[in-house]
């Protein structure tokens, strides 16, 4: 799949880069030496357009072209004549599907498209009755993809059957079809059983294969029994299934029937099977109620003892790791609270207790507004004349402090004017301090404004051009016969917090 994106990426990206210097350069050549020689204009725009032209057909345009492609072949292929050449037909199917590899597609897309390209070629095959190695891969690719479809099955099953020995991958790609869910074909299992049996293989597959066949009652169920029981209880096994098969082994002739009993009535003593296969534990309890009753106390007493030991053993069964995805499988499944959802319902608190806090202040406010307006008319009065006042002292003091600020700021103007010009003073030059640069006047007005009510003086606004058009508005203030003073001055401006930063300017003394 790498392999797949890079072809995908590569072949997009030089197809991009040829269209560019293909038919780019050559254009803008074109354009500043025969159509425009004598005009001298910016080109950025037209570079712009012919890379954005270019990419988009080096990117979607060549995509496009070969789904268009793959589109034209598979219609061609769904209306095929029948007097056309098989074996013209076939090749046609195999560039198709090899087409799905190409750069045209992501791994993603040409895998779509080869699926639709593998049933299509499929019913192909089966038109023509082709049973060749190549057919089977094919018949094989669209079972995979389309294992409800019997049409596939068919084919397989009689390829399959004509007497050679099968590969491991053929008997698993076998057991698939039998136990594909809703399908049960009784022959198919038969088939399957006598060739495992034949071939002595045991599996976990070829057990569930063995239980569908002595469910089915069949012919083979005596040797099925033969084959698998010794192996049952050389594990000395009592799971599920072992119970089931032993189940179906009391209904034949075996010299281990007394040792198969106990098995099972050992399992309802126990009782593991009463939650999940209650029918199961029922019958284990019809063979245990069969038994003597030496049998039966000899039979509680160990279980009683096996039990008591299983308690007493500490078993470890989660790994750290393990634990880990159980917790994130219990968050997934909402069992335990993650911490962001912990977060979570800590701020849903919060605005809930902000929400009922702003409710009882607003009840207070029109509680307070309510009594207010049952007060007499001489309260009234008095409460009006105390807020007036109040409100009066409040301004009187602000203004107070702004005059104070204006006051300190044109006493430090003077102090910085009243030093000594001739300590580093360059003669021809006066010095500023820029402290912001905006695109708009409106910007600038507003920040002189904020400014001059807090006493800065000597603001005024220089106009510059733009490099990319439109101008800047810078905002400065003083004008000082030394860079000392200048910086002295703007350190001032910064310790008062009335500006954050600023940069020294140098102008020709006017």
């Amino acid at each position: 799949m790498l392999l797949q994106a890079l072809k995908f990426y590569l072949a997009r990206i030089a197809v991009s880069l040829i269209l560019i210097f293909g038919f780019g350069f050559p254009f803008l050549f074109f354009l500043h030496e025969v159509a425009l020689p004598a005009v001298l204009f910016d080109d950025v725009a037209i570079q712009l357009t012919i890379t954005t032209v270019c990419v988009f057909f080096g990117f979607i345009g060549y995509g496009m072209v070969g789904e268009q492609r793959f589109f034209n072949s598979l219609h061609f292929l769904k209306n095929v004549s029948p007097q056309s050449s098989a074996d013209n037909i076939k090749s046609q199917h195999e560039n198709l599907l090899d087409f799905t590899y190409s750069s045209y597609f992501l791994p993603e897309t040409g895998k779509r498209y080869r699926s639709l390209s593998v049933l299509l070629y499929a019913d192909y095959l089966l038109s023509i009755g082709d049973e060749t190695p190549k057919a089977l891969n094919i018949y094989v690719q669209a079972f995979l993809q389309s294992p409800k479809d019997s049409r596939f099955r068919q084919p397989l099953l009689t390829i399959l059957n004509h007497g050679r020995e099968l590969t491991s991958e053929e008997m698993d790609l076998l057991l698939v079809m039998v136990q594909q869910k809703g399908v049960h074909d009784k022959a198919l299992s038969h088939y399957l059983a006598s060739l495992f049996l034949k071939l002595k293989k045991w599996s976990g597959k070829v057990e569930l294969l063995f239980l569908s066949v002595l469910n089915d009652q069949s012919d083979l169920s005596y040797e099925i029994i033969q084959f698998a029981l010794p192996i049952y209880l050389a594990h000395k096994r009592m799971d599920e299934r072992a119970l089931q098969f032993y189940l179906f082994a009391l209904n034949y002739s075996v010299k281990e029937k007394e040792e198969i009993k106990n098995y099972l009535a050992r399992s309802y003593c126990e009782g593991n099977l009463v939650a999940f296969a209650p029918k199961l534990h029922s019958k284990c309890a019809e063979i245990f109620a069969g038994l003597s009753s030496s049998q039966r106390e000899e039979i509680k007493k160990e279980s009683d003892e096996n039990r008591i030991a299983f308690k007493l053993k500490k078993i470890k069964i989660f790994r750290r790791e393990d634990l880990q995805d159980l917790k994130r499988m219990k968050l997934d499944m909402g069992l335990m609270v993650g911490r962001m959802k912990i977060i979570r319902r800590g701020l849903k608190w919060l605005a809930q207790i902000f929400l009922i806090a702003g409710k009882r202040i607003f009840l207070h406010v029109l509680e307070g507004l309510i009594k207010f307006g049952c007060l007499s008319l001489r309260a009234k009065l008095i409460s009006f004349a105390v807020l007036s006042v109040a409100t009066i002292l409040i301004l009187g003091l602000n203004e107070l402090v702004l005059k104070n600020q204006s006051k300190s700021s044109s006493q430090f103007s003077s102090s910085i004017l009243s030093l000594n010009p001739s300590q580093k003073q360059i003669k021809d030059k006066v010095y500023t301090v820029q402290i912001a640069a905006v695109i708009s006047a409106k910007q600038a007005d507003i920040m002189i404004g904020r400014l001059k009510k807090r006493g800065v003086k000597g603001l005024y606004i220089a106009k510059a051009l733009q490099r990319a058009g439109g101008y800047w508005y810078k905002i400065r203030v003083g004008r000082f016969p030394s860079r000392d003073q200048a910086i002295a001055y703007a350190n001032w401006l910064v310790d008062s917090k009335f500006i954050k930063n600023y940069f020294v300017i140098s102008l020709p003394k006017n």
